[in-house]
């Protein structure tokens, strides 16, 4: 990090500012710790609910009909079982965008990774309550724009949904 030139004080930004690839890679391989403690924080409830959402999709009936037409298993899993499964799981992704930003805030502060929930932190212990607003409404028009990106997903998986 000693190389990185601080123009905008976010690692990641900084890197890419440069135009080494080097610097870039160096950045992101730093980036792998704090990533891991932030994915572990949904990947059971993710993993959990694939499961759960394949299997029920599994025990239908058009599924059932394709198996008896002889459609392989590999075939079955992926086109007439899993993409029906997708609509939930989309949508919780969405949900839970909210609370990997605010997992953000504890896990960039805990690995000193500059983002923006280490610079919300500073502001907090600085006091500095305009610089927060402006950090938390970011951080609100992030989560409104996941979720319609969310909504459109979902309706181009499933063309049954309609809005």
């Amino acid at each position: 990090m000693q190389f990185l030139p601080n123009k905008t004080g976010i690692y990641t930004i900084d890197a890419i500012m440069t135009g080494n690839p080097a610097v870039l890679m160096d950045v992101l391989a730093h980036a792998v710790l704090p990533a891991i403690a932030l994915g572990l924080l949904t990947a059971g409830v993710f993993l959990r609910l694939v499961r759960t959402n394949v299997i029920g999709t599994l025990g239908t009936d058009y599924v059932d009909a394709a198996r008896s037409r002889g459609v392989s298993e590999f075939r079955l899993v992926s086109k007439h079982a899993y993409r029906p499964a997708l609509i939930p799981i989309i949508t919780v992704i969405g949900l839970q965008i909210a609370l990997l930003l605010g997992g953000a805030v504890l896990t960039e502060t805990t690995f000193e990774w500059k983002g923006l929930g280490f610079m919300l932190s500073e502001f907090l212990k600085a006091r500095d309550f305009v610089a927060v607003q402006g950090i938390v409404a970011l951080l609100a028009v992030i989560v409104a724009l996941s979720n319609f990106i969310v909504d459109i997903i979902a309706a181009i998986i499933d063309p049954r949904v309609r809005y």
